[in-house]
């Protein structure tokens, strides 16, 4: 990185004019019609009326935002059902299982396959169209969740979950990158947060559809139907999402010239150029630089809560008094307040432009909510359910912005290509043993689970600041050495710098 000894005054809030997107249009010849030039001299200060903006910035939301969101609901469907489809009978028509070990190898599955295949399919994704390839996946994982109905034992359920994993290792963790083409750095995290939403959204909706179908009478067992409808529902999103989904702003066939040159120039001054190919110096630098690999370890504490989470909640409903189908409805309580919570704790995040603090907070409920589980007494109902709320709500707060932290401050797209999926991975690898976290031979209780689910949250917590106070001395560091911050509208040279840029500052 160049030194600077001197305050940063830079390019003023404009597009250059040297170099152009290098971008391949093959979804809309017209597109390069439309390319903007973004690297070389200076010009003045761009204005759009403020009319314009809005209406843009609201077109572009209604057409990525929920097509995207449904996939993602549909992803949530497809992979929090098990633990519906375990109080459906499910575990019962495969010949029993009473220690339970055989339903957490079946949870182990899906992550066996998600956490090592995130990182070439985000590579994928990148070098080629990465909307249709995150449609293409939609697809893929539709096909092998709709086949589950037929299954009949727990090897053919374990080759199923498998599969899911695997198309779903190149959606959800990618959506963070590709949301990254169209929405500057400050705008991401409350997009990013309404799509994950639709995690504890996916959760209850499904408890919606399994007390439905636990009425369900004739020859399919209701687990069954269960598989059926969501993952046909799968199907049916993913084609619509193959032929709607652009891969990046010029071929975004739905935008005129004028929306495009907008919105291209306003992320440029964030992110700067952006190629398709992969610089891979910067992408490297994303597997052991701190300011990458922190929030992944964060992630992980509360990836491998939500996994467990996701497994028995059922299961734990029904311990905690709630009885057949109503165990379902129950879980309506904490999947309903953690969609409610996880979109206001992005825009308070958004809003201040700080990730940690609302991580960290996150962190502080789920240690409540756990630490009410491990002390009260089994038979204490409404103690242990305003437990669970309090578990999954502090879960699926911190889990958005800690995947947008990770975007936020890699820089550019070659390193944020492999940042975002590589925080994910490792973060997920660890949720392989979440099914052995509340086996029923634990069960009511469950201190070990618990137990380690306080320890796992008082970790994210204190990282979460520890990780926070490491960018407040780096950007002071850099504003130290570059004599103060960077002016307004300076856009570092992260095409050639990364995060490492003179002027870069990083979000905490």
């Amino acid at each position: 990185m160049p030194s600077a000894t001197t305050k940063l005054t830079g390019t003023p809030l404009a597009i250059d004019h040297d170099i152009k997107q290098d971008v391949v249009h093959d979804d809309d010849p017209e597109a390069n019609e439309h390319e903007v030039d973004l690297k070389g001299g200076q010009e003045e200060l761009r204005t759009f009326d403020p009319a314009f903006v809005k209406r843009t910035q609201r077109k572009l939301d209604l057409l990525l935002i929920p097509l995207l969101t449904m996939v993602y609901l549909c992803s949530s469907l497809d992979k929090s059902n098990l633990g519906n489809a375990k109080t459906l009978g499910m575990v019962a028509d495969f010949g029993g299982d009473a220690s339970g070990d055989k339903y957490a190898l079946l949870n182990a599955f899906y992550y066996m396959s998600y956490a090592p295949f995130i990182v070439p399919l985000a590579i994928l994704a990148k070098r080629t169209r990465m909307g249709k390839t995150l449609a293409c996946c939609a697809v893929f994982w539709g096909i092998a969740a709709t086949a589950f109905a037929g299954v009949n034992n727990f090897a053919g359920a374990n080759a199923c979950r498998f599969l899911i994993g695997l198309g779903e290792a190149g959606y959800a963790p990618l959506v963070q990158l590709y949301l990254s083409r169209f929405y500057s750095r400050q705008a991401l995290g409350s997009r990013v947060a309404f799509w994950l939403a639709m995690a504890p959204m996916g959760g209850f909706i499904n408890g919606i559809i399994a007390y439905g179908v636990a009425f369900v009478t004739g020859p399919l067992s209701p687990w069954r139907v269960l598989f059926l409808l969501e993952g046909g529902l799968t199907l049916i999103v993913a084609i619509v999402a193959v032929v709607i989904l652009p891969n990046d702003i010029p071929s975004f066939r739905y935008l005129t010239a004028e929306e495009k040159d907008y919105i291209m120039y306003m992320r440029a001054m964030d992110y700067g150029t952006e190629v398709p190919k992969i610089n891979w110096s910067h992408a490297r630098g994303a597997f052991y630089r701190w300011q990458q690999i922190t929030p992944a370890f964060i992630n992980m504490a509360h990836q491998t809560m939500g996994a467990a989470l996701g497994a028995y909640l059922p299961t734990l409903m029904a311990e905690n008094g709630f009885k057949g189908a109503n165990a379902q409805i129950a879980t309506l309580g904490p999947y309903g307040a953690a969609a409610v919570s996880m979109v206001i704790g992005a825009r308070i995040s958004d809003h201040y432009k700080n990730r940690g603090w609302v991580v960290q907070f996150g962190g502080v409920l789920s240690t409540i909510g756990f630490l009410i589980y491990l002390v009260v007494p089994s038979t204490n109902h409404p103690a242990r359910f305003a437990a669970l709320i309090l578990a999954e709500v502090g879960h699926y707060i911190a889990v958005p912005l800690l995947t947008t932290w990770v975007a936020n401050n890699a820089g550019n797209e070659s390193r944020r290509a492999i940042a975002v999926p590589w925080g994910v991975s490792l973060a997920v690898g660890p949720a392989v043993g979440s099914g052995y976290l509340f086996p029923a031979k634990d069960g009511p209780v469950y201190v070990l689970g618990s137990a380690i689910c306080v320890g796992l949250s008082v970790f994210s917590s204190v990282v979460a600041g520890i990780y926070q106070f490491l960018i407040w001395r780096e950007n002071k560091r850099r504003d130290a050495e570059e004599g103060g911050p960077p002016a307004l509208g300076f856009r570092p040279d992260v095409q050639t710098y990364a995060d490492e840029a003179p002027g870069y500052r990083y979000i905490g």
